[in-house]
């Protein structure tokens, strides 16, 4: 075990090179500047073919995505116009079922009343016509009973004097006091 940590430890020791604590020589220096020479080339050529086409790219994908952006804005603001549209359509559409609700039923009202009156007017004219019948009845029935009494007194009358009785005068006879009864009740 102890050989693996002193072959690791001088492993790291000679990754990290002069910075291990030992002494900076000129290979280290050249070393360093050749590698600061690379970085400043490296960056000079970054700069050069790349950062414009980068920036270009960068810039270009912005614009598309506030080009996206404004196109989700303007969307978002045609949706609420048709909402809002949408809402006045819906207000009015229910306005106008309530004056449809009312209107039917002012006119179901209106149907009812006209069906009363005229059921109305079917009953009094059915009262009208039994009252008419049951006068006619009553007259009838008056002239019926009024020939019975004649009919009947004029036979009383006529075994009581024994004698023919001439039925013209004894019927008018007969008439005028049957009238005159009925007019006293």
């Amino acid at each position: 075990m102890d050989e693996i940590l002193k072959s690791v430890s001088e492993f790291v020791d000679k990754c990290l090179g002069p910075l291990s604590g030992g002494s900076i020589g000129l290979s280290d220096i050249i070393t360093f500047l050749i590698q600061i020479c690379g970085t400043i080339l490296l960056f000079i050529i970054v700069r050069i073919f790349l950062w414009k086409p980068i920036t270009k790219f960068l810039e270009d994908r912005r614009q598309a995505m506030d080009k996206e952006l404004e196109e989700a804005k303007e969307s978002n603001e045609n949706a609420k116009k048709l909402e809002k549209e949408l809402e006045a359509k819906y207000e009015e559409s229910k306005l106008e079922i309530q004056k449809i609700l009312k209107n039917a039923e002012a006119e179901g009202l209106a149907r009812k009343k006209e069906i009363i009156d005229e059921a109305k007017q079917e009953a009094l004219r059915r009262i009208t016509q039994a009252e008419n019948e049951i006068e006619y009845e009553i007259s009838r029935q008056s002239k019926e009973i009024k020939n019975q009494i004649v009919t009947i007194a004029f036979m009383a009358a006529e075994k009581i004097v024994g004698h023919e009785i001439k039925e013209s005068e004894y019927l008018g006879l007969v008439n005028e006091i049957i009238d005159s009864g009925l007019q006293n009740d």
